[in-house]
């Protein structure tokens, strides 16, 4: 099920990147909730995307309001540390 959600904010992420537009609340006409934009960064983070488009996609400055949107799920957060930690303590 996840795997769909992921599927359709993807093909959302590239029509939007397509068209020119973006997710940003403050030039558009088209709002979007503050939940939207949450689930649209979480799912993109979650399917590897770019961190500067997302950021560009709302309209941020810095990488770090960017981070507040962020919410991965704990399957995700897992399998990240599980790929990370072994590539940091090999040399230990």
């Amino acid at each position: 099920m996840a795997g769909k959600a992921t599927q359709g904010v993807t093909a959302v992420a590239s029509a939007v990147a397509e068209s020119g537009h973006s997710m940003t609340t403050r030039t558009h006409a088209h709002t979007a909730s503050a939940e939207t934009r949450h689930s649209y960064v979480t799912h993109l983070t979650e399917d590897g995307g770019d961190r500067r488009f997302i950021q560009q996609q709302v309209g941020h400055e810095c990488d770090s309001s960017t981070a507040i949107y962020t919410h991965v799920s704990d399957d995700f957060m897992n399998t990240a540390l599980h790929k990370a930690l072994p590539p940091a303590f090999a040399g230990v």
